[in-house]
C-alpha cells in the first residue's frame, strides 16, 4: 500500500492544483489517456506494414486526439475529455471492424469505454449515460451487421487470431488499469476522511466532553441537563495583571498558558471537567456530565493542588504568582451553547456563589461554601470564617480548606 501511494503521488506531483476530490478523475483520465496514445501509436507502422493506410492515417489523428485530451484532463476539463475519448475509440472501433472484421476483436474496445464516463466528474449525469447508451448501441450495432461479414482487408487466420487476442488483452488491461487507479483514489480519499475525522473528534473532545460529543453526533439539536448537586471551582490568578506590563503579548500568553496546561494536567487526574477559561480565570467543575458520589471531595483535592503547583512553577520561571480559589456545590444546568466557537457551560445560583467564593476569597487559600463544606467535612480540615457578605446573597457562611483529613 506505501508503494502505491508513492506512485499515485507521484502522478500529481506536477499539478499541485488539482484538489482532492478531482484527483481520482485526473488519475484515471492520465493513465487511460496516456494508455490510450501508446497503443494509437503502435498500431501506426502495423497498420501501414499491412497496407492498411486508411487506418494508419486515421490512428495519427486518434494519437493526437489523445494528445488533446491529455491536455484537457490536465485543465481539469474532465468530462469534455471523457466525451472526446469515447466518441474517438467508437467511431475508430467502427473503421477497424468495417476493414478487418469482427474476428479481429476491435470492437473490444467500445466495452472499456462504456465503463469510462462513470469514473469522471460527478455530475453531467445526462452526457455519462447518453455516452454508455451510444457505446452499447454501438456494439450491438456492429453485432449485429458486421459480425459475419466480408472485411475490406482480408486477413491470414494466425494474424486475424493475433489481433483478436491482443485487442482482448489490451481492452481488458485498460478495465483493469482504470479500475485499479479509480479504487485506488477512492481508498486514499477515504483514508484522507478518516484522518481528518479522528482529527474533528479529537477536537471535539478537547473541546466537550465525550458524552456530550456522542450526542452531538446524533444529530441532538439541545442539549441541556439539570444536575442537582454539582460542585464548581473558579480560581483567578492574582499579579497576573501587573505581570502583563513587563511582558511582551507572546511572553504572557506563553506564561498563561503553561500554567493553564499544569491545571488541565491536574484536572485530568481528578477527573473533573474544564468548563472555560476567561482571561485569566479558570473554571471546572465536578459532576457534570456524569454525577459520582465524591465530586466534591475530588475537586477539592484538586483544589488544594492547585498552590504547590504554581509554586513549582514560579520557582523554574522566576515568577512570584498567586491564586485565589472558591468552591461551591448545588444544583446547576449544563447544556451546549452557540453555532460557532460552541462551548459547554454551566448555569444556575451554584455557579454565581461559586465565582462569589473565588472574588471574596482569601489569596494563596481554598475558600468553600458551606454546601460544599458539609459534603466533606469528614474528609479535610477547614478553618471556619466569619460571615462575609456576599453580593446579591447577603450575609454568607464560609470555610478556609486546610489540609486533608
Amino acid at each position: 500500500m506505501p508503494h502505491t501511494q508513492n506512485v499515485m503521488n507521484s502522478l500529481i506531483t506536477n499539478h499541485p492544483e488539482i484538489n482532492i476530490k478531482a484527483q481520482r478523475y485526473f488519475l484515471v483520465g492520465k493513465v487511460t489517456y496516456y494508455f490510450a496514445f501508446a497503443i494509437h501509436c503502435t498500431w501506426i507502422p502495423i497498420f501501414y506494414l499491412m497496407n492498411a493506410h486508411m487506418l494508419a492515417i486515421f490512428n495519427i489523428f486518434s494519437a493526437l486526439t489523445f494528445v488533446l485530451t491529455i491536455w484537457m484532463n490536465k485543465k481539469k476539463m474532465f468530462i469534455a475529455a471523457v466525451s472526446i475519448a469515447v466518441i474517438e475509440v467508437v467511431i475508430h472501433q467502427i473503421l477497424c471492424v468495417v476493414y478487418l472484421g469482427w474476428d479481429t476483436g476491435f470492437q473490444y474496445y467500445i466495452i472499456s469505454a462504456i465503463m469510462l464516463p462513470f469514473l469522471t466528474d460527478q455530475p453531467k449525469k445526462l452526457i455519462k449515460f447518453s455516452l454508455g447508451i451510444f457505446c452499447i448501441t454501438t456494439f450491438l450495432y456492429l453485432k449485429i451487421f458486421y459480425y459475419s461479414s466480408t472485411p475490406i482487408y482480408s486477413l491470414s487466420p494466425k494474424i486475424v487470431n493475433f489481433f483478436n487476442v491482443t485487442n482482448i488483452t489490451f481492452a481488458m488491461l485498460v478495465i483493469v488499469a482504470c479500475s485499479y487507479v479509480f479504487n485506488n483514489s477512492v481508498n486514499t480519499a477515504e483514508e484522507a476522511l478518516e484522518i481528518e475525522k479522528k482529527r474533528s473528534d479529537d477536537l471535539l473532545h478537547n473541546i466537550l466532553p465525550a458524552a456530550i460529543v456522542s450526542r452531538l453526533k446524533k444529530n441532538k439539536k439541545t442539549i441541556a441537563d439539570g444536575f442537582t448537586n454539582v460542585s464548581v471551582l473558579f480560581l483567578d490568578i492574582v499579579g497576573f495583571t501587573a505581570l502583563s506590563s513587563t511582558k511582551t503579548p507572546e511572553e504572557l500568553v506563553d506564561v498563561l498558558n503553561e500554567i493553564f496546561i499544569i491545571f488541565d494536567d491536574l484536572a485530568e487526574k481528578y477527573n473533573l471537567e474544564k468548563i472555560k477559561t476567561i482571561g485569566d480565570s479558570y473554571m471546572v467543575a465536578a459532576g457534570v456530565p456524569k454525577t459520582n458520589e465524591n465530586d466534591a471531595e475530588r475537586i477539592v483535592h484538586f483544589a488544594l493542588e492547585l498552590t504547590p503547583s504554581l509554586e513549582s512553577f514560579n520557582s523554574k520561571s522566576g515568577n512570584s504568582l498567586k491564586i485565589r480559589v472558591g468552591i461551591n456545590s448545588g444544583p446547576v444546568v449544563a447544556g451546549v451553547i452557540g453555532k460557532k466557537k460552541f462551548i459547554y457551560d454551566l448555569w444556575g445560583d451554584a455557579v454565581n456563589i461559586a465565582s462569589r467564593m473565588e472574588s471574596h476569597g482569601v489569596v494563596g487559600k481554598v475558600q468553600v461554601s458551606e454546601s460544599t463544606y458539609n459534603l466533606v467535612t469528614d474528609k479535610f480540615n477547614f478553618t471556619k470564617r466569619e460571615k462575609i457578605n456576599v453580593k446579591g446573597k447577603g450575609m454568607m457562611q464560609t470555610y478556609i480548606v486546610d489540609n486533608s483529613l
